[in-house]
């Protein structure tokens, strides 16, 4: 089987390359995102075990899975979020939840949901589509409740009805505490530019210590990690030398790997300066998919023949992401902690200076993997501006396209 960790970053890189190209496409480059691609991949990967002929096919190259047979594959996944899972410690809390909601009229195949309950660790619950009302609120209400009431209508009334067979839904939920907190009282207001001609004043958090830093000439910017605490995760920010260096950035980010920058980190005293900030983001996903070349689950020629015992032309007919993150002193997700240290004061000639006071691109990951990705280009606007961007809601059948947490619906007809 192909390296299962460079397909999982090979796939999250051409994800978020897809999703930030269609942004630009519809000159939404104003909207800050954030998505989870292991949310994402193992959502449509349990999709793909049910999935036949072309369109396992598309599946199984779009989500970069490699060779192996289905079993080999979902004990891949099953082995990666086990370790992963059981790698959460103290101060950070990593979980992730499948669960398959089907029309009450249909029965899995029966190795289907073998699949889905030993390597997804999936659980099945049967709901009357019908009754599009209490069927999205019993959703919804678990999702909200798995997510500690971050994302809430995760879906509205008429996102299914009596022609839906089934509800994918995949929660991956992160919380972590910063391995070294930034100290609140150090939080000052400061200017973050959203471009040349006009900035925003933010919440601005600043320490100084040893972290993995490293300059990136032929990137034209710089990188830096912040680690968890007691945890292999960290955020990875990756910050432009210029203001308007994000859109150049990101198209040079879609030709390497993370881990070629990985190999040029190393441990310097670094100033950093970093805004606090929260991102709620709502995607469509079925146009970034089918840039991966996966468009056959969505139409009428789908082949969904391996998960009903009674087939009756289904196909996939929304693949929606939800993602929320929330960083502050304390880290992502987590309630603010008073931390001090004492240091000698003396001048260190060599120190580094990482100012986030300009759009970025970031990561929670570890070395195998990314749990999620996005950019931050611009606070909320003043009250007081003319207009105020609302950006509506993908997550209906009418309109169809996480701390953090990320929600994957897939919608099967």
């Amino acid at each position: 089987m192909a390296g299962v960790e460079e397909s999982r970053n090979v796939f999250a890189r051409d994800l978020f390359g897809a999703v930030i190209n269609g942004e630009a496409q519809l000159n939404d480059s104003g909207v800050n995102v954030i998505l989870s691609p292991t949310s994402i991949q193992t959502s449509l990967a349990l999709a793909y075990m049910g999935a036949a002929g072309t369109t396992a096919e598309e599946l199984r190259n779009g989500l970069r899975l490699g060779a192996g047979n289905k079993i080999e594959i979902a004990k891949d996944f099953g082995d990666f979020w086990k370790k992963v899972i059981s790698c959460s410690g103290k101060g950070t809390e990593l979980k992730l939840l499948n669960r398959l909601y089907m029309h009450s009229n249909l029965k899995w195949k029966a190795d289907f949901n073998e699949i889905a309950v030993e390597y997804f660790h999936s659980t099945a619950d049967s709901l009357k589509f019908e009754d599009s009302l209490e069927a999205t609120q019993q959703i919804n209400a678990w999702v909200e409740r798995e997510t500690n009431n971050r994302i809430k209508q995760l879906l509205q009334p008429d996102a299914v009805d009596a022609s839906t067979s089934a509800i994918i839904i995949n929660v991956l939920y992160f919380k972590g505490k910063w391995k070294i907190p930034f100290m609140p009282e150090s939080t000052l207001r400061d200017d973050f530019y959203v471009d040349n001609a006009k900035h925003i004043e933010v919440d601005m958090m600043y320490q100084d210590d040893k972290f993995l830093y490293a300059d990136l000439p032929e990137l034209n910017a710089k990188a830096l990690k912040l680690p968890y605490e007691e945890s292999d995760l960290f955020m990875h920010i990756l910050l432009p030398n210029t203001i308007c260096g994000l859109p150049s950035l990101e198209s040079n980010l879609m030709k390497l790997n993370l881990q070629e920058i990985d190999k040029q980190m190393s441990l310097e005293h670094v100033e950093v300066a970093m805004p606090k900030f929260t991102i709620e983001y709502d995607i469509d996903l079925r146009d970034p998919l089918r840039s991966l070349g996966i468009s056959e689950m969505f139409d009428n020629g789908a082949d969904l023949s391996g998960l009903f015992t009674e087939r009756r032309g289904q196909k996939i007919s929304a693949v929606c992401h939800r993602g929320f993150i929330d960083v502050n002193e304390a880290g992502s997700e987590a309630a603010a902690a008073t931390f001090a240290k004492v240091v000698p004061m003396m001048l260190n000639m060599n120190q580094k200076s990482f100012k986030v006071d300009h759009p970025f691109v970031f990561y929670i990951r570890n070395n195998n993997a990314v749990f999620f990705a996005g950019h931050y280009v611009r606070p909320p606007r003043p009250i007081d501006e003319d207009s105020i961007y609302t950006r509506p809601s993908v997550l209906s059948s009418s309109n169809v396209p996480a701390s953090s947490r990320r929600t994957t619906p897939i919608s099967i007809k």
